[in-house]
């Protein structure tokens, strides 16, 4: 399956095409790529809570989270990732329950997985978490990561192109994005209440 990533970008009809023919014959091919992908924005969680820090609006002290505080922000990030794959992929089959093409769990976990790897190679902004970088970098992994799914749906799945693929498309990125902030708020309150975490060192070097 990795191998037909680099065609996304330039033949994304074909790639998909492959990737799903790669799908049918090892349904759980992917799951290396699921359960490793997700370790980039945790460790970028780390090392930019742990040793680049961040200054709050109105202030010009970095701020840094505890090695331990950020190791579980970082686990938060982690399982928040699989998470809302697991969540996007059953969407995913329950939008195209009616369809004869309703792909089954394997599938679509495989599917989701392939469309979130631009979010995971942007969350390496994270280890420099400066606010404009961030939203910019954010926005442009989110935005390719819907490109990939809306075009890639009909694929895929091997649907027609016409506005009931388009519609089904719309739909699952609709869903995505409160997904995407409902589990993002889930785990960081996770993170900072019952896990104890948001403890900060106030220096300026980490290493000092």
């Amino acid at each position: 399956m990795l191998a037909h990533l680099p065609a996304l970008l330039t033949t994304p009809a074909d790639a998909w095409t492959n990737i799903r023919k790669d799908a049918d014959q090892q349904p759980w091919g992917f799951l290396p790529l699921m359960l490793i992908g997700p370790l980039i924005p945790a460790v970028a969680c780390y090392i930019g809570a742990a040793h680049t820090g961040w200054s709050f609006y109105g202030g010009e002290k970095t701020q840094y989270l505890t090695p331990g505080s950020a190791a579980i922000l970082g686990l938060m990030s982690y399982l928040g990732f699989l998470v809302g794959l697991l969540v996007m992929s059953f969407m995913t089959r329950w939008v195209l329950f009616r369809v004869p093409q309703r792909p089954s769990l394997p599938i679509s976990l495989s599917f989701m997985t392939v469309t979130s790897i631009p979010m995971m190679v942007a969350s390496l902004a994270a280890m420099l978490p400066y606010r404009p970088v961030l939203l910019i970098v954010g926005a442009l992994g989110a935005g390719l990561s819907c490109i990939l799914l809306f075009f890639g749906l009909p694929s895929y799945m091997k649907m027609p192109r016409n506005d009931h693929t388009r519609l089904f498309a719309a739909c699952i990125i609709g869903v995505g994005l409160l997904t995407l902030v409902t589990i993002g708020f889930v785990f960081m309150e996770m993170w900072w209440q019952p896990l104890e975490g948001g403890s900060y060192e106030n220096v300026v070097d980490p290493g000092e």
